[in-house]
């Protein structure tokens, strides 16, 4: 059986229009982009790149559940 972790992505648009991603479970991971679509494909990297430094200091995600939109879900044995 395939498993997966998911993580919620939350954005917020600028006065200047930009996009800002920040994903809740993973404390200062947090992306950027001109339109919603680079925001959320720079949010689905910083996670990536988030999660592999973790794993070299073995540092903690917090647990959600999230059923929404703006989910980017992985395998867990990536």
């Amino acid at each position: 059986m395939d498993t997966h972790e998911q993580f919620a992505i939350d954005y917020f648009q600028d006065e200047d229009g930009k996009f800002t991603a920040r994903v809740p479970a993973i404390p200062g991971c947090v992306a950027w982009g001109d339109t919603l679509e680079e925001a959320h494909r720079a949010a689905i990297e910083a996670i990536e790149s988030c999660l592999e430094a973790r794993e070299t200091v073995d540092a903690p995600i917090a647990v959600s559940h999230y059923d929404g939109l703006n989910v980017y879900q992985r395998s867990a044995n990536a």
